[in-house]
């Protein structure tokens, strides 16, 4: 175990067991974690909830960064909840958001030791799912692949005539197989984006987002077959969705509602289905998260209580399940205050508590966006040990095992 694994006295332990045993019936409140010290860098302590291992892996800002000429920034987190920061095979780790010098970090994906510094070659870049020393970037007006052990780059392809590539912007990923991808952007005065296929080195016909008001992403989905866009599509209603099929043909109707989901991640369901999962931010099951089936928007409530905040499929190799982030802290909407969960996808109301987050939203960097390693044992998050100012921020990790589970079914009352 890195650092110092820190212990808590005996009493703490019994009361605690006790408040996981009242949890489970949704009352947290019965039985508040209490107040522990914020680790140092590399330092575990055991979560008293949850049972769980919990790693810091960036250090105090403003000490030197190990391996690197540099010193940590008050800042030092991943990107976003459904933006891998593991490589595929989790042998590096990547934290976008360092924000001093240097910027974005490369660590060891087991020791989290820093490896490596880099200016990232493009507007946007992801882990490719299956080349594990890959990214792909996109910049001006082409692809590429970005080899960040070696720091060079090399172009895929390009298209004259187009502009402004973005990976969503932000949200958009590979499909599973990284044989698809979504690029967003101009093409003289008109917004369009338009799926490519690595493998036959093909461009799908551009989909024209001329009309829609306001864009936040467009993505491939998990299985490569259809394209997902999320914005303000139709009157002025936000975060609706549509659906589209790889020549821009739409699939299903306009799911039109606020957010049912949002802040969601697009993955592959136990039946194989590409799905939308999320909290939902409409009724009738407002705070819940929910999955959406691409095809026909059909939806199956995945949850009983709490109030989602972020939802990560990052955990590709871990089929079946997402990871939540809850970031409210209560009283309302119990029982998931303040906490990471894995949620099973079946529709069982199945959730497998993880670790507390000890954050505390003051802006947008202070949000958790808990992501989970492709093989779901581990998973990552922000925080900033719910310090009054938002700062420092620094990244934590939660080792996930057998004997550290802790799984709720039909748990919590509404709100």
């Amino acid at each position: 175990m890195l650092g110092i694994l820190k212990h808590f006295p005996p009493c703490c332990v019994i009361f605690l067991a006790v408040a996981v045993e009242s949890a489970m019936g949704g009352d947290l409140a019965a039985a508040p974690a209490p107040k522990i010290s914020a680790p140092g860098y590399l330092e575990s302590y055991v979560d008293p909830v949850f049972k769980t291992t919990v790693t810091r892996i960036t250090g105090i800002p403003g000490s030197g960064i190990p391996n690197l000429n540099g010193q940590w920034a008050a800042i030092a987190r991943h990107h976003y909840s459904k933006d891998a920061a593991w490589n595929c095979d989790q042998s590096l780790l990547f934290l976008e958001r360092h924000q001093g010098h240097p910027g974005a970090l490369f660590l060891d994906g087991t020791t989290y030791q820093p490896l490596f510094a880099r200016q990232e070659p493009g507007t946007e870049t992801r882990w490719h799912p299956k080349k594990p020393g890959i990214m792909v970037y996109v910049k001006d007006n082409l692809i590429g692949f970005w080899d960040v052990r070696e720091d060079t780059t090399r172009t895929v392809t390009n298209f004259p005539g187009y502009s402004g590539f973005h990976i969503g912007p932000w949200e958009g990923n590979l499909s599973r197989d990284g044989r698809r991808l979504v690029v967003e952007g101009r093409k003289g005065k008109d917004h369009i984006a338009f799926a490519y296929d690595f493998e036959e080195g093909r461009k799908y016909p551009d989909v024209l987002l001329n009309e829609v008001a306001d864009v936040d992403w467009i993505s491939i989905s998990a299985s490569g077959n259809y394209l997902v866009l999320n914005g303000q599509i139709q009157g002025r209603t936000s975060d609706q969705t549509q659906v589209y099929d790889l020549q821009g043909n739409k699939i299903g109707n306009l799911w039109e509602q606020h957010g049912r989901p949002s802040h969601y991640d697009l993955t592959l369901d136990e039946n194989g289905d590409d799905i939308a999962v999320g909290s939902s931010r409409s009724g009738p099951d407002d705070g819940r998260v929910i999955k959406r089936r691409l095809v026909d928007g059909q939806v199956t409530v995945l949850t009983s209580g709490g109030y989602a905040s972020h939802t990560s499929a990052r955990n590709v190799n871990r089929p079946g399940w997402v990871y939540v982030t809850y970031q409210h802290h209560g009283p309302t909407w119990p029982p998931y205050w303040d906490e990471v969960d894995a949620v099973k996808l079946d529709g069982s109301l199945t959730v497998e508590r993880i670790a507390r987050l000890h954050t505390k939203r003051t802006d947008y960097l202070t949000e958790s966006h808990a992501v989970p390693s492709p093989d779901g044992n581990r998973v990552l998050w922000a925080s900033d040990w719910e310090a009054a100012s938002g700062r420092p921020i620094f990244t934590l990790v939660a080792q996930r095992t057998v004997a550290d589970k802790k799984t709720d079914t039909n748990a919590g009352p509404n709100h």
